[in-house]
């Protein structure tokens, strides 16, 4: 009689092969902990100095590196398969995207046109009695 519980593989009938699993060492995240403290304490010094349009492109610089090194070593995506890679590096496409459309109607905007200057008339009647008659 042939023994049924083992399908050659060295898998059991009905289980499924998953691919490899990487298992990470704690000196490789405690060094990715460490470079996340250090790019928080570089966000931080950064932002005491005003570096006036560029501030949101080094904040948010900075922050998409941190949201790398978390999603490539604390989510495993460095050792995961080329797919999903490039879902996740079309994230920043999308997100490329999104800002360069933001900027650009941002920059088209005229904020001297009249139609944003004109200021509406203000009826006396409706200002508070205290500053009609002079008194406080």
């Amino acid at each position: 009689m042939s023994d049924h519980t083992s399908t050659g593989d060295g898998h059991a009938p009905g289980e499924l092969d998953m691919g490899h699993h990487h298992v990470s060492s704690p000196a490789m995240f405690l060094s990715v902990l460490l470079a996340l403290l250090f790019l928080t304490f570089i966000t931080v010094v950064v932002a005491q100095f005003d570096f006036g349009s560029a501030n949101m492109l080094i904040a948010m610089g900075i922050a998409s590196i941190k949201a790398s090194l978390v999603i490539a070593f604390f989510m495993h995506l460095k050792y995961d398969t080329a797919i999903n890679k490039l879902v996740f590096m079309s994230s920043f496409l999308f997100l490329s995207l999104l800002f360069i459309f933001t900027l650009g109607d941002l920059f088209t905007r005229r904020l001297d046109h009249e139609l944003h200057t004109t200021k509406s008339p203000v009826d006396l009647e409706w200002s508070h009695p205290s500053t009609l008659d002079g008194d406080h």
